[in-house]
């Protein structure tokens, strides 16, 4: 018998039995969609927490934080960037300030820097680009100013480049004159200190008007290779065992194992909705073979093998699940164009709003297209196996 004979012949079947094959397809739908929302929702989130923490802490960083009564100096920066595999040594040199705009106060954190160090912190090969607006020039008297301390929750600017602002720090008043606005750039540059909300000065002026003594807060050490982390890192903490040396690799590995059993998690408990249909699925065909005893019989007797029963019930199976595997599908895609990336929800996370991203790859569409109709023809297997062991003389007799 030709192939197009068990399609037609399947067809007369499912479309004789319509009401239970709808039901069976409205399964493989809605479980199509559950699964594959959990799987969507679980890896944008994935996506956009892994971009985050990468964005924040960096692949190829190691932060040395000052241990209790201990603290570390700008000798310190000097004799870390001597070591092997580092690339640079970032002192964090800040310091709470309070400034005044027109005639009102506003906390804000002074950060000593250099213009490269600050092209690492936001990302750019040019300073110009994480500029709103004015001139990218740090130096005596001169400074960069966060996009929140610029502009009010409201959007109105208070501060202009060219302006002259006041710092108090810790009592002393110093007069600055503000060279240029930055962007806000979405995320910590260092932990703890939103860009958005600091001031950054000249590292020099930083160090002779504010901390002579050199003592900085931390350090970034930026390593050449993701891969030397492990060296740098054990380097670090002999040379410096009283203080906390922290590798963001090893963060970033523990939060992809939270996400990872988080995302398996939502998948199983969504699959379960798979497990549901695969059980009606295994029920309709039972009854099918049961209710259809005398006509397999009948089937045998005019020249059908014992296969072409297992055949015709497996084909059934088939066409069930490709048509509920096709819709929900299609639905899933359709439904996917309305829900926000992980790029599109870290954009709205800069303006206070909360989404929850989604993202599938082709892959992923694929799999929970093919996941119906294994699980249709395992759960038809048995029935066919039954409908085919019956002998052709107890189906002839059968009432």
């Amino acid at each position: 018998m030709r192939v197009s004979d068990y399609f037609r012949l399947s067809w007369r079947a499912v479309w004789e039995r319509r009401g239970r094959a709808i039901g069976a397809i409205v399964g493989i739908i809605i479980a199509t969609l559950a699964l594959g929302l959990a799987i969507g929702f679980g890896q944008g989130n994935w996506a956009l927490t892994m971009g985050f923490f990468t964005k924040v802490l960096g692949v190829n960083t190691v932060w040395l934080i000052p241990g209790h009564n201990s603290e570390l100096t700008i000798t310190d920066v000097v004799m870390i960037k001597r070591l092997p595999h580092v690339v640079d040594a970032v002192p964090i040199l800040t310091m709470p300030a309070t400034v005044y705009v027109n005639g009102q106060e506003r906390t804000v954190i002074v950060m000593g820097i250099t213009p490269q160090e600050l092209e690492q912190f936001y990302g750019v090969t040019s300073l110009s680009n994480a500029l709103l607006s004015g001139s990218p020039a740090l130096g005596p008297g001169l400074v960069l100013v966060g996009y929140n301390i610029a502009f009010t929750s409201t959007g109105q600017q208070v501060i202009y480049p060219g302006q002259v602002v006041i710092l108090n720090v810790n009592g002393r008043n110093l007069i600055v004159t503000v060279s240029g606005i930055l962007k806000q750039i979405g995320h910590p540059i260092v932990i703890g200190i939103d860009p958005s909300d600091a001031v950054f000065i000249d590292e020099n002026a930083f160090l002779s008007q504010l901390d002579p003594y050199g003592v900085v807060g931390s350090i970034i050490v930026y390593v050449d290779s993701p891969r030397n982390i492990d060296y740098v890192t054990n380097e670090l903490k002999a040379l410096f065992p009283m203080d906390q040396v922290l590798n963001p690799s090893t963060l970033l590995s523990s939060v992809k194992l939270y996400l990872t059993v988080a995302e398996a998690f939502l998948a199983f408990v969504s699959g379960i909705s798979f497990v549901i249909v695969g059980i009606w699925i295994f029920d309709t065909m039972m009854l099918n073979v049961i209710q259809r005893t005398r006509e397999f019989g009948i089937m045998r007797a005019v020249g059908f093998s014992g296969r072409s029963i297992p055949l015709l019930l497996i084909m059934e199976a088939l066409i069930t699940a490709l048509i509920g595997s096709v819709i929900g599908t299609t639905l899933l895609a359709v439904v996917a164009q309305f829900l926000p990336s992980p790029n599109t929800v870290m954009m709205a996370a800069m303006r206070g709003a909360f989404m929850l991203p989604f993202e599938l790859t082709p892959l992923n569409y694929i799999v929970l297209f093919l996941i119906p109709i294994v699980i249709n023809v395992i759960a038809t297997l048995p029935p066919a196996i039954r409908a085919m062991r019956i002998p052709p003389a107890q189906t002839l007799r059968y009432e």
